[in-house]
């Protein structure tokens, strides 16, 4: 099920339609039902909230008003994997490796320059 923080897809005719945020989910007086406030994370977002069954939490189609309805949970980043943009970390120390660093004078010497 869902949990406050989470982001889900809203798919409306099976149609990705917008994004939502968990913002609080709260038993309702009926058992087995939820309310569920959800922030759309759209221009201007807007927070509403769904009197919803757990199933329809968990991914369930459902209608309103004749029209199908879905909440996908989005899969929450791995914090295991290395971010793609960032540099490797020398190991020893966590610091970023940036690689062996060659001074001007030795590119000068490879070029056969000479000093003036």
């Amino acid at each position: 099920m869902l949990k406050t923080g989470d982001i889900a897809a809203i798919y409306i005719d099976n149609k990705p339609t917008v994004y939502v945020r968990v913002e609080c989910i709260e038993p309702d007086m009926k058992p087995r039902w939820y309310q569920i406030r959800l922030l759309f994370l759209g221009f201007p977002p807007q927070e509403m909230t769904w009197i919803l069954k757990d199933d329809y939490i968990n991914g369930t189609p459902f209608t309103m008003k004749g029209i199908s309805i879905q909440i996908v949970a989005l899969p929450s980043p791995d914090k295991n994997k290395a971010n793609k943009h960032s540099r490797p970390k020398n190991k020893a120390r966590g610091i970023p490796d940036m690689g062996h660093v060659i001074s001007i004078d030795e590119i000068r010497k490879r070029k056969g320059y000479q000093d003036t």
